[in-house]
């Protein structure tokens, strides 16, 4: 009976070790480890089994991912390497050597290795979809267009392809074309969050032509008016940057003294935005102001706004006015947004202004409320208050206010704007109601 129990237990043991050190069983629970993100417990189990067998080429391939997973590329590279010395066919190895290519930025090579992959395989999926995802992540739409629509055609049903043929679209700033790729997407799979995302952020993408117009009417102290406020002409002239030409009338129907005097305070600029990557834009405007008594102000503007993955963004900028007639003046503002929905975010400010002649500055914080849905309807909701830069010796120096503005795609070349805001300021209070229309000509 002894004897019996000893060799059931050494029996046990030796099944139990022995699945642990199974290469195989090793070599699935690292690929499992690797694509749940533990990539230091996964190559703990990849070391073990090449400890064993250095030219096991599932184990090097599988090693390879998971460093390019972990963005460990030179030595996904050279795991890779080895892989391919052993069989310079392994179609598996050379789809992953190109991706690492791609994903650690070196396009060129990227593309090589999956040229060389379609001569050896013509009909290899991977490479055609490698080839695409190259073109596309260089940011050229042209480049990957046909790839991507060749899939599409053979594979209508894998919405993967669909996706990246419309952002293939998006870089070459055919937004009609990607919101009909888009829409068949969610025809063929309505809960794709992908494709819907994408489609709800075709309806803030800027056209290749717009032209804004504004109206307005203002009232103060018993006194009102109506007005153009601003007719601004943008043009997207590559992928990166974006000018426009402004006549700004704003002021005219903003500020109450000029209201009441009934006199006109325009300004003409040109300005531009370049968006560096995916994370940085930097916005610049200059030009010139004509105020009452001859008077002429040079403007200069300008913006930093840095995004980050999750849909938050933090922006700071000013503005400078200098004339040689009327004193000089500044602003300067930082805010940031922070998405609580994909409907909805809220968006702190804080502005401080000067003018040279003034006692003091003037300090102004605005929350802002944005709700958008999917189709580019979106409605702001804010409220901000202050301290004015009056007099020493005033009481009343508390500003306070609230806005609404709306823009209502009404097509995708026509859009409406709405804006509505009252002000409480220390001598009068404004309010101020003007609509918009937005022309785009999109391809």
């Amino acid at each position: 009976m002894k004897t019996s129990l000893l060799f059931l237990s050494v029996f046990v043991l030796h099944s139990a070790f022995g699945q642990t050190d199974n290469p195989r069983a090793l070599l699935g629970e690292a690929r499992r480890l690797a694509e749940s993100g533990r990539h230091e417990a996964s190559e703990a189990l990849y070391k073990r089994v090449l400890a064993q067998s250095p030219n096991d080429s599932e184990a090097l391939i599988g090693s390879a991912y998971n460093y390019s997973w972990w963005k460990q590329y030179n030595k996904a590279r050279l795991n890779f390497e080895s892989a391919l010395a052993i069989n310079p066919d392994n179609s598996e190895a050379l789809v992953g050597q190109g991706y690492n290519y791609a994903w650690s930025g070196n396009f060129e090579m990227a593309k090589a290795v999956f040229e060389r992959l379609s001569k050896q395989a013509p009909d290899n999926v991977e490479a055609l979809k490698g080839m695409g995802y190259v073109q596309l992540w260089r940011g050229n739409g042209y480049g990957a267009e046909p790839y991507f629509r060749s899939l599409v055609t053979k594979y209508p049903n894998v919405a993967e392809y669909r996706i990246a043929l419309a952002q293939a679209y998006l870089l070459r700033h055919e937004v009609k074309n990607a919101r009909l790729v888009l829409q068949s997407v969610l025809q063929i799979d309505s809960t794709n969050r992908t494709a819907a995302e994408l489609l709800k952020n075709t309806y803030g993408i800027a056209s290749p032509l717009e032209l804004d117009v504004w109206a307005g009417y203002s009232s103060t102290g018993g006194e009102s008016r109506f007005a153009l406020r601003n007719v601004q002409l943008t043009s997207q002239l590559s992928r990166k940057l974006r000018m426009y030409l402004r006549y700004d009338n704003s002021l005219t129907s903003d500020l109450a003294a000029l209201v009441r005097t009934n006199q006109q305070a325009q300004a003409f600029s040109l300005g531009g935005g370049m968006g560096w990557n995916k994370s940085l834009t930097t916005r610049l405007e200059i030009g010139a102001r004509f105020l009452p008594d001859h008077a002429t102000q040079q403007l200069c503007s300008g913006e930093q706004i840095v995004f980050f993955p999750n849909g938050m963004l933090v922006k700071a900028g000013g503005f400078l006015g200098q004339s040689d007639e009327i004193a000089d003046e500044w602003l300067a503002y930082a805010g940031f947004r922070v998405p609580v929905r994909p409907w909805y975010a809220f968006e702190p400010h804080y502005f401080l202004s000067r003018v040279e002649a003034a006692p003091r500055p003037e300090h102004r914080f605005m929350l802002n409320n944005q709700l958008r849905s999917r189709n580019g309807y979106e409605l702001n909701l804010g409220v901000f208050f202050g301290k004015a830069a009056v007099p020493e010796g005033v009481s009343d120096d508390q500003i306070t206010g609230s806005y609404i503005t709306a823009i209502l795609p009404v097509s995708q070349s026509i859009w409406g704007q709405l804006s509505f805001r009252w002000e409480d300021l220390p001598f009068d209070d404004l309010t101020v109601l003007a609509a918009g229309i937005k022309l785009r000509l999109e391809k």
